[in-house]
């Protein structure tokens, strides 16, 4: 489990970004973080990782996350940045790095991790390729299989499907649901809101420095989420006994 407890993150003399912040995401499942651009998502996830100062606690379960060593913390928390490097290294030698927080070196076991998470996002054809040579999906998916093998507890992932073609988004989250079930806490940032409704677990918004809303995606719905704190129209689709929930501005 995630667990945010009165956090706040400013700089300098400029209002708060993060104004004693609450948010748990709960483990075996997947919590999509919403709010409009510039409301501070990126930063409560800089300051979940301990990139920025900030008042307040981050725990992963019961374990003060300001109080671990880098590579201690790697063992409990990943990401998949928004902007992603791009190293000079192979597409197989990327997703290794996400064993280093666990192992010194790498054996054969080791190696058909690595082979199984690249495998598992459709990238063996490309595994010796460059990452800096992959275009920005194919980067996604790399990235995403560094995650794979990194295997942490809580799983952050910002804006990631992107950059992904439509036919592999299906997959991501097939990837994703996976990953809920062995019992991680999943955190991620959309701004698609019918992606969001449709694959996460909770919904969260984040407004003023603050958590505005949060529950599950019906009560979400019941509670008129995307119309109060977006301004959209929602839209519903049904095809015999499926049902499609969608939203779209007007203008």
């Amino acid at each position: 489990m995630l667990d945010c407890r009165n956090l706040t993150v400013g700089y300098g003399r400029e209002k708060n970004l993060l104004n004693k912040l609450d948010l748990t995401a709960p483990k075996g499942s997947i919590t999509a973080l919403l709010g409009a651009n510039g409301v501070g998502k990126t930063t409560l996830f800089k300051a979940i990782l301990q990139e920025i100062p900030y008042t307040g606690s981050v725990f992963c379960d019961n374990t003060c996350l300001r109080e671990l060593a880098p590579r201690q913390r790697a063992r409990l928390i990943s990401i998949l940045p928004q902007h992603l490097p791009a190293p000079a290294l192979s597409v197989r030698e990327t997703v290794a790095l996400g064993l280093s927080p666990h192992v010194a070196r790498l054996g054969t076991v080791e190696w058909e991790r690595v082979e199984d998470a690249v495998d598992a996002v459709g990238l063996s054809s490309l595994a010796e390729r460059l990452v800096s040579t992959l275009s920005g999906g194919e980067r996604q998916k790399a990235f995403l299989a560094m995650l794979l093998v990194q295997d942490t507890p809580v799983l952050l992932l910002d804006e990631p499907t992107a950059h992904m073609d439509s036919t592999f988004i299906a997959r991501f989250y097939e990837l994703l649901h996976k990953e809920a079930q062995k019992g991680k806490a999943i955190l991620l940032v959309t701004h698609d809101l019918g992606e969001a409704f449709a694959e996460a677990d909770r919904i969260a918004v984040l407004e003023q420095g603050h958590i505005a809303f949060v529950g599950t995606a019906t009560e979400a719905l019941e509670q008129e989420i995307p119309e109060k704190h977006f301004s959209l129209t929602r839209y519903v689709a049904k095809r015999g006994e499926k049902t499609a929930v969608f939203f779209r501005a007007e203008h």
